[in-house]
């Protein structure tokens, strides 16, 4: 029940970072502003899918990733409506992205996933091995900033915008579909360079 609980709020934590990336006119602001989610997760050891996801065969699934995404799900539905009553108008831009998301190809939604998977690994990583230094919290800034500017998908943001976006029963189901590619791709590639990154030289 903790591990889903932390995982309810690291989804209410991405769900404040994809209203202010809706909030802002400017995408690079967004973009920087939206990191303050995943800084938030890493700081207080919330359970985000896409941070546990690279480490499910080192740690044996623990904590599990199945609930740790079901409870991203959770606490992303939940800011959303909260957001959504509170500022109706945010519905709107949130309905014209998901759009345009759902409206791209199976194998390009994978390989943006798949791209987005790499570098939160990567921001994950960073901010664990220097997590009282700026070179941790930059990189944070830095990969959440990058992956947003360059169109990556990142299935629990996802969730956020399609709870937003969502009105009626088809488009949930529409978008489910696509969030559960999204993750798959999010999968491969944060496993992929835990992978390339824990190869030993070989030995002389």
């Amino acid at each position: 029940m903790v591990n889903f609980l932390r995982s309810v709020a690291a989804g209410m934590m991405i769900g404040i970072g994809a209203t202010v990336y809706l909030s802002c006119e400017d995408r690079v602001v967004g973009a920087l502003l939206f990191s303050v989610g995943l800084f938030l997760i890493c700081s207080f050891g919330m359970h985000l899918f896409t941070g546990k996801i690279g480490y499910v065969l080192a740690n044996r699934n623990k904590p599990n990733c199945l609930v740790i995404w079901l409870g991203n799900l959770t606490g992303c539905v939940l800011l959303a409506a909260a957001v959504r009553v509170a500022r109706p108008a945010l519905h709107q831009t949130a309905a014209q992205m998901v759009a345009n998301k759902l409206a791209l190809p199976w194998y390009a939604v994978l390989l943006l996933g798949f791209c987005c998977g790499l570098l939160m690994y990567a921001a994950v990583e960073n901010f664990r091995r220097h997590p009282h230094e700026i070179s941790g919290i930059a990189g944070v800034i830095l990969c959440v900033s990058v992956f947003i500017l360059c169109g990556f998908e990142h299935s629990i943001a996802d969730m956020c915008y399609c709870a937003f976006a969502v009105a009626s029963p088809a488009d949930a189901w529409q978008s489910l579909l696509f969030l559960l590619l999204v993750t798959v791709g999010n999968s491969l590639g944060a496993l992929a360079l835990r992978g390339l990154t824990q190869l030993e030289p070989k030995q002389a």
